[in-house]
């Protein structure tokens, strides 16, 4: 079982010192060239999730994704970017993605390019404990090596969002929904996560925890400042010292429990060969994103708009506009909360 995770002090996002942070990371692992060989695809995930600035800590940040796109460039690797909300797949909304969030300037100067391909693969996968069939993006189902690059989130309904929740995104847009709706259950949902990330099989995966989220993550919550990078070749492995790094139970982080039950993660930071810098130096008590998650229940405040962006996502269908003001049915509501996720105006709260 692969358990090598690798610190690297990074206290900003200054792009030089981001940069050295990733080649440190990159390096303890054998470099981007022993990763992919020249002419390779390699396909950038990041956590985009939804269009707002870097300073928001929503998203991976972009210098954290020039920095990697650039090591793999260097080595003569194709590589792209790309992610996938839960809103309808579509190039107008890369578009809108990409520009807000800053990725675009970045993979531009990293010399890597975005990908606007919004075609999916339907695949089978009968390896799956849950999940045998389902579409994937088509440039993440073409890459030779897939990256996970995520951020370090609380996260209501998983607790946790880290590189294997990551891999989520590439599932297409509204086939997100409806996932939530058939598996409505948070350890079944876990399952599900772990059927995708066994298939899709990052061979790096990175974590941007330089500024982190908690509280209501992974969208609306508050930036925590944490100092850096967690690299490794195992996505669980990862999970697992991002679970130490934020002073989370590994107990209760439904991905892991069904990772280690799998054979397939380590169960404890204790399990983990521990490289680079010393985690004692970067270990911190996030707040989480809701007190009693079996009881929380989305709440619309006063900062309700009506832009309706999270009854375009609700997988129930259970959200609707009454004067001008989003109204949700809680008998119908199923507590995945991608309303929460989905909302640009932080009007959804867990309570």
């Amino acid at each position: 079982m692969e358990n090598r995770v690798f610190a690297a002090e990074c206290d900003g996002y200054e792009y030089e010192k981001v940069r050295e942070a990733v080649g440190r990371t990159l390096e303890a692992f054998g470099g981007a060239r022993s990763l992919i060989g020249a002419g390779k695809r390699v396909l950038v995930k990041p956590n985009i999730l939804i269009p707002k600035s870097p300073e928001s800590a929503a998203t991976t940040h972009p210098a954290v994704i020039e920095a990697v796109c650039a090591a793999f460039v260097e080595v003569g690797a194709d590589v792209a970017v790309i992610d996938s909300t839960g809103a309808p797949h579509k190039k107008m909304f890369l578009r809108l993605m990409y520009g807000r969030t800053g990725i675009k300037k970045a993979v531009k100067q990293s010399g890597a390019k975005l990908s606007f391909d919004t075609s999916a693969t339907e695949v089978n996968f009968p390896q799956g404990e849950i999940l045998n069939e389902f579409s994937v993006l088509k440039p993440v189902y073409d890459a030779d090596l897939v990256i996970s690059l995520a951020k370090a989130k609380t996260h209501g309904f998983q607790l946790m969002t880290g590189c294997v929740k990551n891999m989520f995104g590439c599932i297409p847009g509204l086939a997100k929904p409806r996932l939530h709706r058939r598996f409505q259950k948070r350890e079944d949902f876990a399952k599900m996560l772990v059927d995708v990330c066994e298939f899709i099989k990052p061979g790096l995966n990175i974590l941007d925890a330089i500024v982190g989220m908690e509280g209501q993550g992974p969208a609306s919550g508050d930036p925590k400042p944490t100092g850096v990078i967690l690299g490794g070749i195992s996505p669980y492995a990862v999970d697992v010292a991002q679970c130490y790094l934020m002073g989370l139970k590994i107990d209760n982080i439904y991905t892991i429990n069904e990772a280690v039950s799998r054979g397939l993660s380590p169960g404890s930071p204790n399990d983990l060969e521990w490289l680079g810098d010393d985690p004692k130096d970067f270990r911190q008590i996030y707040k989480p994103a809701v007190i009693n998650e079996t009881d929380a229940v989305p709440y619309i405040s006063d900062n309700c708009t009506g832009c309706a962006a999270c009854v375009r996502v609700c997988p129930m269908k259970c959200m609707k506009i009454i004067d001008n003001k989003v109204k949700i049915n809680v008998k119908e509501c199923i507590k995945c909360y991608c309303c929460h996720e989905f909302c640009p105006e932080k009007a959804i709260e867990l309570r």
